[in-house]
């Protein structure tokens, strides 16, 4: 982003309703991705791909914390664009109330809970006997 502020480009961000959720989200307290996925009900690739533009945008920054990478809204924007981040996590909060419940509700570990959920899963995969494939009837030396 640079000094300017693109109001348009913050009102289109908001525009979509799941990324009017994550900004209401993130209005509460600076989340993860695991964080988002688990309150919004959404896929990881989902959430990322629209966390992607809510920073394209300006609305949003990323910041690393150990693994993971974690998002805020933007400090400093300008009186008007404020007001109007301000107006629509208003009414995001009046008709999605249930995501601030959820969100409360998640467990302080509920990242490293999902990693490990990812490596069970993938040490599964890798234990699991490999299948082998015949070339078909017979060996191809063989003669009818």
């Amino acid at each position: 982003m640079t000094d300017t502020v693109d109001a348009i480009a913050i009102a289109r961000a908001l525009g979509d309703t799941t990324r009017a959720r994550i900004v209401m989200l993130l209005a509460e307290r600076n989340l993860c991705v695991c964080e988002l996925t688990e309150t919004v009900g959404q896929s990881q690739a989902n959430i990322s791909g629209h966390l992607k533009l809510l920073v394209a945008s300006g609305l949003v920054v990323s910041y690393r914390r150990s693994y993971w990478t974690h998002y805020a809204l933007t400090q400093n924007l300008p009186a008007d664009i404020e007001g109007f981040v301000r107006a629509v996590v208003h009414e995001t909060r009046s008709r999605f109330s249930s995501d601030l419940a959820t969100l409360a509700a998640l467990p302080e570990d509920v990242c490293t809970r999902r990693q490990q959920e990812r490596r069970l899963a993938r040490e599964r995969t890798d234990a699991a006997p490999q299948r082998t494939y015949s070339q078909g009837k017979g060996d191809r030396n063989e003669r009818a």
